[in-house]
């Protein structure tokens, strides 16, 4: 990138950077997240980066040691935060939440609710007293954030509802920490827990609990791993048997899926098994909570708003180097309503906060009362408690809610968003949007022929008279300021945390040595074994257009995920092409077949993500002929402290967009080959 930057082919057509933004590119995305996180109906929506979700609460956090990372330029003795690529992940990342820089869940060691009830019944009335009375726990220690003691038993995740996610192995990085301290089921972590003297802001239990979830739901249309693994699996229609939107960041067109046939059996769409949830939901809140609850949200400091500046230098209010204040120096606490008597209710209808306050996203705000007066006038509504409201009962009535709202898809909603980042911006880009104008999409529209999306200062490509989709061309050829702190692209970030990571200019940092990540401390060689770097990359042949286990994709990659060798590796261990081979560490294993490739350096081995525990999956030997693991079984979480800093400039948290990620699956395993027959 830092190459492309100084070459100037960002914002450039062909100039070889275009942003990966999750979603795949979710086009429609302002109307869009007012359905999905319900901010039709209540602000604001509960959202977490799942890297630290799964390092905490699975409990890997517990058998990494503190990394001191090597710095190239070391940093004044004298310096503040100094100290901070000293301190171990976990407490870096209480920290963090501690100070706002990112979301945690659960949230404190007591529910929500029942903290707005206690802070009532201390005598607090307004929203401001209820703040002012949590922030007065905290200080005193009479409310922790749950993250400070992620295995107290209060503070365990306990239902988890997994839905278009192969959560409990492909995404599972850590796969067999997921097994032992999620579902406390069988698994091949032989790894030992490091010593308590590597955590400072934790609370360490010395006991690490097993089977932390009481109820895992999975809503699935493939009896993949994490179906077999689930207590419950509802079964939902697959591409053809339903009404959805599609869009993507390979091209710049929406597509509709149509329901050719009905869902098969006892299946159901994903809009109709949430909406049947919602329903019980209500169904059952007529007893429990029969009348509506205020509840908390600790929000982290948010990109594109004031927060932004909250803290132009890091002080820890818990270490009394300033003042405990929420949305500036600490999260900020929202207090909200919930209704789950008509959870139901709502779910099925487009709620009126859209209409009295607009849409939102990227730090623009545009007006669409009249667009929801349209809504109401045009299409199907549904009624209750005096009230009639646009229509989301079935999903191709939400489809058109969205379609009808979106600046990607309708016209004169382009124009007003382009308006209203002229105003914020000081400069003329209505052009962009005045030619189509009048454009309407509906998903019958779509049905016909799929169309292409409108210009939007949503995103940051020119699509104008046909012109290719390139990320950046609005900031490069209208002037649009980058979203950082000097609206500029730049090299330099003077940062606190950045300084004390050593990370403040783009600088080569080595990779870290087997025994810093301490994944073969347990492991022992048996016979003609290699230590190898271990990769999973992104899938080869399928993934995001066919799943690896149909016939055609088995026939490609010869009925199972290879591993890949290079050719001077296998023949130092033997192997010859579509030899069984084992690859092992004190994490877990996986049995496989080889690829001797002279595509593979020496020193590397790779399986693509993301097989299954269905298909050929052999015993391991290594492991007393338990049976072997998946791609991701010899993996563990690293997350990368310096992505938790925030509350500065471009360095604030933003759904989807900054927190820390998961270093991409980078450790090492030995292989061998597998001695005698595969056994199954």
């Amino acid at each position: 990138i830092s190459t492309l930057m100084m070459t100037g082919c960002v914002g450039r057509n062909g100039g070889g950077l275009n942003h990966y933004v999750g979603q795949e590119k979710l086009a429609p995305q302002a109307p869009w997240a007012a359905l999905a996180f319900a901010l039709d109906w209540a602000k604001p929506p509960r959202q977490m980066n799942s890297p630290s979700f799964h390092y905490i609460n699975s409990d890997q956090w517990r058998y990494e040691r503190t990394y001191t990372e090597l710095q190239p330029v070391s940093r004044p003795e004298g310096e503040r935060h100094r100290d901070m690529p000293q301190e171990h992940t976990i407490d870096a990342n209480i920290r963090a939440v501690r100070m706002g820089w990112l979301p945690s869940y659960p949230q404190f060691n007591l529910n929500s609710l029942e903290i707005v009830k206690r802070a009532e019944q201390a005598g607090a009335k307004s929203d401001a007293e209820i703040k002012q009375w949590i922030v007065d726990q905290l200080k005193s220690g009479g409310l922790k954030f749950a993250v400070q003691d992620p295995d107290a038993p209060e503070n365990w995740p306990r239902l988890w509802f997994i839905w278009r996610s192969n959560a409990l192995n492909a995404s599972a990085k850590g796969q067999e920490y997921f097994f032992k301290h999620y579902l406390g089921t069988h698994y091949q972590v032989i790894s030992e827990e490091v010593d308590r003297s590597h955590f400072h802001e934790v609370n360490y239990r010395e006991n690490a609990p097993e089977g932390k979830f009481d109820l895992i739901v999975d809503i699935n249309f493939r009896m993949d791993t994490s179906a077999l693994y689930s207590d419950i699996v509802l079964p939902t229609a697959s591409w053809y048997e339903k009404d959805d939107l599609n869009t993507t960041d390979m091209h710049s067109f929406i597509h509709p899926f149509t329901m050719a046939v009905p869902p098969s059996w006892e299946s159901k769409s994903d809009w109709d098994i949430f909406r049947i949830l919602a329903g019980w939901i209500s169904e059952l809140a007529q007893k429990h909570l029969p009348e509506p609850v205020r509840d908390l949200v600790a929000m982290p400091l948010q990109h594109d708003t004031p927060a932004e500046m909250a803290q132009a230098h890091i002080r820890d209010w818990a270490r009394g180097e300033c003042d405990p204040i929420p949305g500036v120096t600490m999260p900020n606490f929202v207090i909200t309503e919930r209704d789950y008597v008509n959870l139901g209710k709502r779910f099925i209808s487009f709620g009126p906060k859209v209409q009295k306050e607009g849409l939102a996203i990227h730090g623009i705000h545009w007006d669409v009362a009249d667009l929801y007066e349209q809504l109401l006038d045009t299409k199907p509504t549904v009624e209750w408690n005096g009230q009639r409201y646009p229509s989301l009962e079935v999903a191709r009535d939400a489809a058109d809610v969205i379609l009808h709202l979106a600046p990607e898809t309708n016209g004169e909603v382009a124009y007003r968003a382009f308006q209203a980042e002229e105003e914020r911006m000081g400069l003329k880009l209505t052009d962009l949007a005045e030619p189509l104008r009048g454009t309407r999409m509906t998903f019958k529209d779509l049905v016909r022929q799929p169309h292409r999306l409108l210009n939007s200062p949503v995103w940051t490509g020119i699509v104008t008279d046909g012109r290719a989709y390139s990320a950046y061309c609005l900031n490069v050829e209208r002037l649009v300021p980058w979203r950082t702190l000097t609206g500029r692209q730049h090299f330099y970030l003077d940062h606190e945390g950045y300084l004390a990571y050593g990370e403040h200019l783009p600088t080569y940092k080595p990779r870290p040595d087997p025994q810093e990540f301490g994944d073969l401390e347990k492991s022992q060689r048996e016979g003609k074994t290699l230590q190898l770097n271990y990769l999973t990359p992104h899938a080869k042949w399928h993934i995001h257009s066919n799943y690896f286990d149909n016939d055609r994709m088995l026939t490609l990659s010869r009925g199972i995920e290879p591993l890949w060798l290079s050719e001077q590796d296998a023949k130092g261990l033997g192997v010859f092409d579509n030899d069984w081979v084992e690859l092992y560490n004190d994490h877990g294993t996986t049995v496989t077949r080889a690829i001797v490739s002279a595509r593979i350096p020496p020193g590397l081995c790779l399986v693509y993500h993301a097989p299954e525990r269905t298909v050929s999956v052999p015993k391991s030997p290594i492991r007393g002929n338990k049976r072997a693991g998946g791609h991701n079984s010899p993996t563990r979480i690293h997350l990368k402290p310096s992505l938790m800093v925030g509350g500065y400039g471009q360095f604030t948290y933003g759904f989807n967009y900054w927190g820390p990620t998961g270093v991409n699956r980078d450790t090492f395993v030995l292989v061998r080959k597998l001695p005698g027959k595969p056994q199954f």
